[in-house]
């Protein structure tokens, strides 16, 4: 009987042992969980900046170029077809913008989450074959434009050496944000990735 009632308390006492880690892991898991949250909350809002800096660029270049082309008296068909370009591309901008403001991380659903990531991922990341040809083409436009126009060879060479250089600059700075956009959507799936397996 008393060897009965010493296993009996042995037992309780691993049950009770056990609970309390089950607890303890537990609370970890919740507490790993909170951090990458907040650590995916940081990211999105690093992605918001670059997004937001892109439609500020966006809604400026279009308003500049469309006042600048037409005052520089390129073709009608240019002036607008560059507008339409620009206002496209802004449009597209501020989608992704308004798609990112509806996640969550706090509370969220963490597969719609994962989703628009994924979506904004694919956009940012296709964007390459997309913006270079329809760049290429432009510019080919733009100098078509000029050449037919302006017949002063100095001038010319001015202007497609500069135009040119502002060009690759504007490359330059828009493949380090659009990266900069990919790498954070990369590392928040990575994190949902995480705190799934973790549930």
């Amino acid at each position: 009987m008393e060897n009965n009632n010493i296993i009996y308390n042995e037992l309780e006492n691993m049950r009770s042992q056990i609970d309390s880690l089950k607890k303890k892991i537990e609370k970890q898991t919740i507490v790993n969980a909170e951090h990458i949250r907040r650590s995916m909350a940081h990211k999105t809002s690093d992605i918001n900046r670059v997004v937001g800096w892109t439609i500020f660029m966006g809604i400026f270049a279009l308003l500049y170029c469309t006042w600048f082309f037409w005052k520089m008296q390129l073709s009608t068909l240019f002036v607008v077809l560059t507008a339409v370009m620009l206002a496209l591309c802004l449009a597209l901008t501020i989608i992704q913008k308004v798609q990112l403001s509806k996640v969550d991380f706090s509370k969220g659903n963490l597969l719609e989450t994962a989703q628009v990531m994924s979506k904004m991922h694919s956009h940012y990341k296709n964007w390459y074959y997309k913006a270079v040809p329809m760049l290429l083409v432009w510019y080919g436009y733009l100098l078509y434009e000029i050449f037919r126009l302006y017949k002063d060879q100095e001038w010319l060479i001015y202007f497609v050496a500069g135009t040119g250089v502002g060009l690759v600059i504007g490359a330059i700075i828009g493949v380090r944000m659009n990266n900069k956009v990919i790498r954070s959507a990369e590392q928040i799936l990575a994190q949902i990735d995480e705190i799934r397996s973790e549930e």
